[in-house]
């Protein structure tokens, strides 16, 4: 059987890249195709438009909030058009949490959850006794000077998201955008938050504080990051970190904004159904709980997350922040969503590198949504 070779275009760090690379010899054995892999980073991951490279790759690894921007610039490929309803099935009932759906738009899916990751915890064994449970043991450790947390403009976003769902009023639920007087509330305790951790946590994001966490030994605890399980295996650090469930008011861990990453078919391909073919096995236990899971990579495959080989070499990432996952608030799937994410990050920003909120601000941030949203 000849070898078909595709192109793919993913996020430069090993949990986005190496896990893909070293599965591609099963993904030779299993279906004869093979993918040359390019990656981008991951701020252009989060902001940059599938509409702007989408043409020259065949399958594309994007975050779920671009869906409906891609299907607008026919950039994407329903699933549905070209799969059997079987697997898609099977990867319904198998994915991390909310994951699998979060790529549904217009009644289809538009790439399959190949990632799976939420706003977490994570600490230094050897220089803590475990994660915060609630917010209130969070600020203790900040006052001892014991606390990280990024929040460069799109990280700052996302605690932003996190915080409104465990309030009980996520963004978008209501007749507005956020609701502007829970939003006070939550960005004057972000305020708070920021004035309990290092000043240069306002340009790091969850990578940069991992790094900071494994590699030195001033800090031992991290709230509101996404969680990167390479950090928890030896070897890829001088330290390992553990993860566990996000920070909650009320101890259930819930509300964090989902984040992971899908792996979509460019409409440009020339061999879409060995593409979605191609799609769909890097999905599957087989693939994600063996050669993508095991070589840096997070999978989006609730069989993988409960393999015990895998929990047992992450230091139990995936068990110790699986409720987490189940328990995520889901960024909505709206035409000009990424813009009004960009656009609200900058104005939290600034909010927090000024430590002052006003009614006005957060006004603005329900105008944002009037400006950007198209649909």
């Amino acid at each position: 059987m000849s070898l078909t070779e595709l192109k793919g275009m993913t996020w430069d760090h090993p949990r986005g890249l190496d896990s893909l690379v070293a599965s591609n010899d099963l993904l030779i054995k299993r279906s004869s195709v093979s993918v040359n892999w390019d990656a981008r980073t991951l701020l252009a991951f989060g902001d940059q438009h599938v509409e702007e490279f989408y043409r020259d790759y065949d399958l594309l690894i994007i975050d779920h909030p671009h869906v409906p921007d891609a299907v607008a610039a026919g950039a994407i490929l329903p699933f549905e058009d070209f799969s059997s309803s079987e697997i898609l099935e099977e990867l319904s009932r198998t994915s991390v949490g909310a994951s699998y759906d979060s790529y549904l738009y217009r009644g289809k899916h538009w790439a399959l959850a190949i990632d799976a990751a939420a706003q977490v915890s994570a600490f230094r064994p050897d220089k803590s006794d475990g994660a915060p449970i609630f917010w209130s043991d969070a600020f203790a450790m900040g006052r001892k000077k014991d606390l990280l947390w990024p929040y460069k403009p799109v990280d700052a976003f996302s605690t932003f998201a996190t915080l409104m769902a465990q309030k009980n009023h996520p963004l978008t639920s209501g007749d507005s955008y956020i609701d502007e007087e829970v939003a006070f509330e939550v960005l004057e305790f972000m305020v708070e938050l920021a004035s309990l951790v290092p000043n240069w946590c306002a340009k790091s994001n969850p990578v940069d504080i991992a790094e900071i966490l494994s590699t030195t030994n001033d800090y031992g605890n991290a709230v509101a990051m996404y969680g990167y399980s390479n950090y928890s295996r030896h070897g890829f650090r001088e330290n390992v970190i553990h993860y566990d469930d996000v920070p909650s008011f009320d101890g259930r861990a819930s509300g964090s904004q989902l984040g992971g990453a899908g792996i979509a078919v460019s409409s440009a391909t020339k061999e879409p159904v060995v593409a979605m073919k191609a799609a769909q096995l890097l999905s599957l236990p087989e693939v994600q709980a063996t050669t993508y899971g095991l070589n840096a990579g997070q999978p989006g495959n609730l069989v993988a997350w409960k393999n015990h080989h895998l929990n047992e070499v992450t230091h139990d990432f995936f068990a110790n922040t699986l409720r987490t996952l189940e328990r995520a608030w889901v960024r909505p799937r709206i035409l000009g969503w990424p813009d009004v994410q960009y656009e609200t990050s900058q104005v939290i920003h600034e909010i927090l590198l000024h430590r002052k909120v006003s009614r006005a601000d957060v006004t603005s941030m329900n105008s944002l949504y009037d400006q950007y949203i198209r649909e």
